[in-house]
């Protein structure tokens, strides 16, 4: 890895315990899930991919994002939205085969409001195992977002088989 990149990645891990993302997100002035860099994204399906959050708030936190550009669930397709359930799935598993955390909260961001600059759907998968979380109380990272990609990369057969069991246990056929 190279200094830039390495400086850049440092910055992602402690951005939110330093105080330095809120300059940062006000200041992007851009969707940047419609610009989504594919060095973080670990799995996709059907334009949806579950990607590692860069400014994360606990290592392991990752999102699950469609490609095209929409404000609200209501504007997925049904193939989408079934993809996304999907993916909160695989995530839920695949932070406790991870991390060995058992919880994981959803934060579904949908609607200008709730979206700051972005307004494009996305979801939050968050690791959950103390309440200090639900507070916001954003925890030192252990790991870069290029790190904890990684992490999930390894996992990719486990990913993969969690989603045919998902298609075998929930999807008609």
């Amino acid at each position: 890895m190279d200094e830039a990149t390495r400086q850049k990645q440092e910055l992602y891990r402690t951005a939110r315990t330093s105080g330095k993302y809120d300059g940062i997100w006000q200041s992007v002035g851009k969707c940047v899930f419609c610009d989504l860099n594919d060095n973080y994204v670990f799995y996709e399906e059907n334009g949806v991919v579950l990607t590692i959050a860069l400014f994360a708030y606990i290592d392991g936190h990752c999102m699950i994002i469609p490609r095209r550009h929409v404000r609200s669930v209501k504007e997925l397709t049904p193939v989408e939205w079934e993809t996304m359930r999907k993916m909160m799935y695989i995530a839920k598993k695949m932070i406790r085969e991870i991390y060995g955390i058992k919880g994981m909260q959803i934060i579904q961001k949908d609607g200008a409001e709730a979206q700051s600059t972005v307004e494009h759907l996305h979801f939050h998968c968050i690791p959950f195992d103390a309440p200090d979380l639900a507070q916001w109380n954003y925890r030192p990272l252990a790991n870069t977002p290029l790190q904890n990609t990684d992490l999930y990369r390894q996992k990719q057969a486990e990913i993969t088989k969690l989603a045919q069991r998902f298609a075998r246990k929930y999807q008609d056929d």
